[in-house]
């Protein structure tokens, strides 16, 4: 299988996919010549010709507006009444094909083309020994409806898909209709394809040359160059009768004309065709896709900067503030047991065992400690996480509040962020937990630092010990009597206060300060770390979480490959 061959199975999976979310969306899909749908449906019918094995070699393809008279001229190619004509306003409404000089399974290849369209609405069948045969090989004639009325946007997409099987185009237009909008229209869109063009100007007067003029000055003003494309003209018959129409010198010329137009256009032409086809609107295509990665970027950015904003409110809430001292002071409490003599160490122990157990005992059968809800900093850091919350609801609302796709997305992340963020709430406050639990550890290196430093000086240390015992045993004292003070007064209030003036006052004083800022350099990093592990985890991939009938959902990663891959075609 060849690289182009490659690209174009991949490239008309991809348009598959994307068309299937045009109709889903309602955007772009309603049919319209030269919106993204009908387009799409065009490029899906090209590269499939790209595909496949062409079945029969050429196809020639009858266009035209309303009471054009398509169905006479596919007679008249034929030489027989083989299409059904009306006078009757778009009463061709499916796909006609007529096969001369073709094989059972050649036509049962063409009907696979077709494929998943009923065969009520593209069907094909034999027409043998025409009068006037337009090639030498298999062909096949194809009879298509119209593309200008109301209701012919529910078979549009069958022109498409024939279009980009053509070998020839001719365009049936009347003396009525030969400048209608969609005429051009249509035209506009199959020109990057460079299918040959013929335009038959049909049911004209007897001197029609003004007429022939006017049409070529439109052709002029359109993309294609009127000397490369010729024009025939069919006078108007009365009866409609084929048999007058056959012996009319200017069917001779019309015929002529399709013959010498009619030739076999190679792979090369058709793969060049189709990448400009696709070069044109792929843009076009994308804008939802594209408009949805931007969002998605927006989101992203959104969320970093929810998080840097957390981050300096914990620093200036918590870490800068006197509040952060509770967290030295837990590693004061641990350089108090360090201090303890060894021989007072068990009673006091015992003794502080005894008055917190009432406490231990009170909370043990609860899943949170009321104590560790309370901490100040698990306090800050919820509602530091509550404005990150709304900070990042704020900006969805934004998006919410925009038009058109724009708003489809940020209504879908909405809906996401809603569901995640009540889950989000209590998995923050248990990261909160482990965090803390985990830095206990860094306390208690804190706590062993200072010792290790106090132990430099006995004397320092000796009286250390000696405050601490007094200090510890009238805050035992004063805790038993009154029965009032909570577990966290009960450990730190009497001997801190006695510590914490004696090492200010002492040769290590600077040293502690210094130590004190190592701790806070330590927790500002594990908190930053949390903050943004928890909320990359939680937010930054919600959009890869969407599941939306009203999106698009291609990965920014996908449509590069697939930009890739159309570069192979």
């Amino acid at each position: 299988m060849s690289p182009s061959k490659d690209g174009a199975e991949l490239l008309h999976g991809f348009l598959l996919r994307l068309r299937s979310r045009y109709q889903c969306t309602g955007n772009g899909s309603s049919g319209e010549i030269g919106e993204p749908g009908f387009c799409l449906d065009l490029a899906i019918s090209a590269l499939k010709d790209l595909m496949e094995h062409r079945p029969v070699p050429l196809h020639v393809t009858v266009l035209g507006p309303t009471q054009a008279g398509k169905s006479t001229i596919v007679n008249l190619l034929l030489g027989e009444e083989a299409a059904k004509t009306s006078p009757l306003a778009g009463f061709t409404r499916t796909l006609q094909g007529f096969a001369v000089n073709t094989s059972d399974t050649q036509r049962r290849e063409v009907s696979a083309f077709f494929s998943p369209t009923p065969k009520e609405l593209a069907s094909l069948r034999t027409v043998d020994d025409p009068i006037n045969a337009l090639a030498k090989t298999g062909y096949a004639v194809w009879d298509t409806p119209d593309f200008d009325s109301y209701s012919s946007r529910e078979y549009r997409t069958l022109i498409t898909q024939v279009t980009a099987l053509s070998d020839l185009i001719i365009l049936v237009v009347s003396k009525e209709k030969y400048s209608d909008w969609t005429v051009w229209k249509i035209l506009d869109l199959l020109f990057p394809l460079r299918r040959p063009l013929l335009i038959c100007l049909n049911k004209a007067s007897q001197d029609p040359q003004q007429l022939r003029l006017a049409l070529q000055g439109r052709v002029d003003e359109s993309r294609y160059n009127a000397r490369r494309v010729p024009i025939c003209d069919l006078p108007y018959v009365d009866d409609g009768s084929l048999d007058r129409l056959l012996d009319n010198p200017a069917t001779d010329r019309f015929l002529s004309a399709v013959r010498k137009a009619l030739r076999p256009i190679d792979a090369t032409a058709r793969r060049k065709g189709a990448n400009a086809f696709l070069n044109e609107h792929w843009e076009e295509w994308l804008q939802p896709v594209r408009l949805e990665h931007d969002a998605a970027a927006r989101w992203r950015n959104t969320v970093d900067a929810a998080v840097r904003d957390a981050v300096g409110c914990y620093q200036k809430q918590y870490l800068e503030h006197s509040r952060h001292d509770a967290t030295f002071n837990r590693a004061m409490v641990q350089l108090l047991e360090l201090l303890e003599i060894p021989a007072l160490a068990k009673p006091l122990a015992s003794t502080r065992q005894f008055l917190t157990w009432p406490f231990r005992r009170l909370f043990a059968s609860k899943t949170e400690s009321a104590t560790s809800r309370t901490e100040v900093e698990l306090n800050v850091l919820g509602e530091i996480f509550e404005h990150l919350l709304l900070f990042l609801r704020r900006t969805i609302g934004d998006g919410v509040g925009t038009e058109g796709h724009h708003a489809n997305w940020w209504r879908a992340m909405a809906k996401l962020f809603d569901e995640r963020s009540s889950a989000a709430r209590k998995e923050f406050i248990d990261a909160v937990g482990h965090y803390q639990r985990d830095f206990e550890s860094e306390i208690a290196v804190t706590a062993r630092t200072l010792y290790d430093k106090l132990a430099q000086s006995p004397a320092t240390l000796n009286s250390l010990r000696a405050a601490r015992v007094t200090a510890d045993a009238a805050g035992v004292a004063l805790a038993f009597k009154t029965g009032v003070i909570g577990v966290n007064e009960l450990v730190l209030t009497p001997a801190m206060l006695s510590l914490t003036s004696f090492i200010t006052e002492s040769a290590v004083g600077k040293y502690v300060n210094s130590i004190k800022d190592e701790l806070r350099i330590r927790q500002q990093h594990q908190v930053n770390t949390l903050i943004s592990r928890f909320c990359n985890r939680a937010f930054s991939g919600l959009p890869g979480q969407l599941r939306d009938d009203r999106l698009f959902l291609v990965e920014r990663e996908e449509l590069q490959r697939i930009e890739q891959l159309r570069q192979t075609l």
